[in-house]
């Protein structure tokens, strides 16, 4: 038998493997599971979708699947790396639609994009701990997701006030912004050694 059959063989048994091992994961997968698998694909599609919505006409349909495509593989593979390149892919939509488009970034879209990640963040993070076939309480995910919804209200509300407050001050926005941003960088830094102390 040649090398090259013998290679062949091989990987055709290991595709046979991954196609068993995905049909029994399948047979065995949760509706707990299901949902947290869920809102991983559904806040990944809508972080990108919010982040490319000015291009979105003038992309077309290939570029559009493979968004889906990147949502559906953050949604099933979320031990991976597929998480940060999915965030990576939003937040260069982001840039270029600013940059390259011209788009006007507004308040409502900007915390929408900042929630969609967090969203997306946490919710990738519980289906990494979460196995295919476990019994999830509702309980336990209404608690999650009131926790996140939390703190994306409390992020709104933090932009709201950050833009109103840009407005108020005029010319001296970025003198403002450094010293506020100094002293969150110093109340959480304070926060996190507090936090850390027996």
């Amino acid at each position: 038998m040649s090398t090259f059959t013998k290679e062949l063989r091989d990987i055709r048994g290991g595709l046979r493997d991954r196609l068993d091992q995905a049909r029994r994961m399948w047979a065995r997968l949760s509706p707990g599971a299901m949902l947290v698998r869920g809102s991983v694909f559904a806040c990944a599609a809508a972080a990108l979708a919010v982040a490319y919505a000015p291009v979105g006409p003038s992309v077309g349909f290939g570029a559009a699947a493979l968004l889906v495509i990147a949502s559906g593989l953050a949604a099933l593979l979320p031990r991976t790396m597929t998480i940060t390149i999915v965030i990576f892919a939003a937040v260069i939509g982001w840039v270029l639609t600013g940059a390259v488009y011209g788009e006007r970034v507004t308040v409502v879209r900007l915390v929408a994009e900042a929630g969609l990640l967090y969203l997306l963040h946490t919710s990738a993070a519980l289906a990494a701990v979460v196995p295919y076939d476990a019994i999830v309480a509702p309980r336990v995910l209404l608690r999650w997701l009131l926790r996140a919804l939390a703190v994306v209200g409390l992020t709104a509300v933090f932009a709201v006030a950050a833009a109103v407050g840009a407005q108020a001050v005029g010319g001296r926005t970025y003198l403002v912004a450094t010293v506020a941003g100094l002293a969150v960088v110093v109340g959480l830094a304070t926060l996190l050694v507090v936090a850390r102390r027996p």
